[in-house]
């Protein structure tokens, strides 16, 4: 995993900003002899629930294909032997007792890590229980999405890392109706969510805004999780700065490539192949390294990440620039920040899509380098605007020359180009400063 993101997790942490995105691949450990948790070796909740479901429509002489979860769960909703209520109640009795397990290692190791909030598709509570045992005091909600407004609460008081919110997407075992189990359901979800009836919570979207994701569990070398993930992912306007863990080891090479331009695609999240466990160790040991939490009022607005490209005819101009925006920005300038033995090529890339704002250099001199690395830079700034909301400043063109937009790139014309000229350099970088911490303090607030 490269440095940019473990850091800024670690400094999303230590501010309160990150929420957990729990999927329900979180395996359990045994903690009695129920017979349903008798074998947990590496298995989740839902998985053991998944055999249940299989187990009883065997002994009902049916066949019983893969065992995903809304697939059995739509063919036993389906069953002349079965029907809603009770595929309803007997998800509510199993999640309700944990089928006899209790959290295991990952749920443990997470539950140490600052979230404010938590949000789950696990129907179970085995994370509320994980936070419990750290000394925690979790609330918990959940999203009806069959039932009123006034049945979909709104989060009480302000969520905090010894007090976190745990919200259930998929409903919980208190209200049977509100699990959503099926294929049916799963629809439904999607159209009662996109459509807002019910909407969830004012107080969870405004908890939501502006913050970084981590997505743990998913499973995500299911398709039918990659897009009801990419869905929510888009329906929230997740915008950038996070990251989705999961083992792609099952896949093939292709497939594995596929599912990271999947994610790419319309996004700004980062798919990380790696084992979730030693992951979240990991996490947890940077974070202790840094000085953990920050606590409560020292929270702080992270300082926005400017890319300085330019043709190095006009490297004077840009390590001047770069000067100037250092008491405001974190600004990158790659002569004076790549050091030896980088991979400059992944570096720059990673830097550039890690950025909040691109300023080129708009020069006669850009305008005449038909072959170079800063064309190469500009493009991709160009493919990375159009994932961006339309109106939303990335690309940031600087007119040096004392010349007009029209005499530099002219894929460039259709952005607000601002100049930067040696006779009024001072009130020309203010401008400069001015706009981008205006329309950043907009962004986060």
């Amino acid at each position: 995993m490269k440095n940019l993101l473990w850091e800024s997790l670690v400094a999303s942490l230590q501010s309160g900003q990150c929420v957990l995105m729990l999927g329900p691949e979180i395996p359990a450990v045994k903690q009695d002899s129920d017979d349903a948790c008798a074998d947990t070796e590496g298995k989740s909740l839902r998985d053991l629930f998944c055999q249940k479901l299989a187990d009883q429509l065997k002994q009902d002489n049916q066949n019983v294909g893969e065992l995903a979860l809304f697939a059995i769960a739509q063919q036993y909703e389906d069953s002349q032997s079965f029907s809603t209520n009770v595929l309803k109640n007997t998800a509510a009795s199993f999640f309700r007792k944990a089928g006899g397990c209790g959290p295991g290692q990952l749920h443990m190791a997470l539950a140490r890590c600052p979230f404010n909030l938590v949000l789950t598709t696990c129907h179970d509570d085995l994370f509320e229980k994980a936070l419990t045992l750290q000394g925690k005091n979790p609330s918990w909600y959940f999203y009806h999405f069959k039932g009123e407004q006034r049945e979909n609460k709104e989060l009480e008081g302000t969520p905090n890392p010894y007090s976190p919110a745990v919200y259930h997407l998929f409903g919980k075992f208190d209200e049977p109706n509100s699990l959503v189990l099926t294929e049916n359901d799963l629809l439904d979800f999607y159209i009662n969510i996109n459509s807002g009836h019910p909407k969830l919570p004012d107080s969870l979207r405004a908890s939501l805004r502006n913050k970084t994701f981590l997505f743990i569990g998913f499973g995500i070398r299911h398709w039918y999780i990659r897009v009801w993930l990419k869905f929510f992912i888009r329906s929230l306007n997740i915008s950038g700065g996070s990251v989705v863990l999961d083992s792609l080891s099952e896949l093939k090479t292709q497939e594995r490539e596929q599912t990271v331009l999947f994610y790419k695609r319309g996004t700004r999240i980062a798919v990380l192949d790696l084992e979730p466990l030693a992951f979240v160790q990991d996490l947890v040991e940077k974070l202790e390294d840094a000085g953990g939490y920050l606590g409560p009022g020292k929270k702080q607005i992270r300082r926005a990440q400017v890319f300085i490209s330019y043709e190095r005819s006009d490297e004077g101009y840009a390590k001047q620039l770069y000067d100037s925006l250092k008491h405001k920005f974190d600004p990158w300038l790659d002569r004076d920040l790549m050091q030896g033995g980088d991979e400059w090529n992944e570096e720059i890339e990673e830097k550039i899509e890690l950025s909040d704002y691109f300023l080129v250099l708009n020069s006669k001199n850009l305008l005449k380098k038909k072959v170079g690395y800063v064309n190469k830079e500009v493009n991709m700034a160009l493919e990375l605007q159009k994932k961006r909301q339309r109106g939303t400043k990335f690309i940031i063109p600087i007119l040096i020359d004392i010349i007009a937009p029209a005499e530099g790139r002219k894929d460039l014309l259709r952005f607000h180009q601002l100049p930067l000229r040696s006779t009024s350099y001072e009130s020309d970088v203010a401008s400069i400063v001015s706009t981008m911490y205006r329309d950043f303090q907009i962004r986060n607030r």
